[in-house]
């Protein structure tokens, strides 16, 4: 299982990954990017809104603990 894992520190709240994977992805209040619900897309769809985010603060991580940032 892949972990979908955001940088906080490197996100700048483009909103590209939530055009991409909506059920996945959400902006917090400081528009910064977060995992809503990891299962909430299909994985290739969670790939693609990783591919398109303009900073590069999406990444996937290969983790068979099953924890989502």
């Amino acid at each position: 299982m892949n972990r979908t894992v955001v940088d906080r520190e490197i996100c700048m709240g483009s909103g590209q990954c939530t055009i991409y994977a909506p059920n996945t992805f959400e902006l917090d209040p400081e528009m910064k990017a977060r995992v809503m619900d990891p299962y909430g897309d299909p994985p290739e769809t969670v790939r693609c809104a990783v591919s398109a985010c303009p900073s590069g603060a999406l990444s996937l991580d290969s983790d068979d603990r099953q924890e989502h940032q």
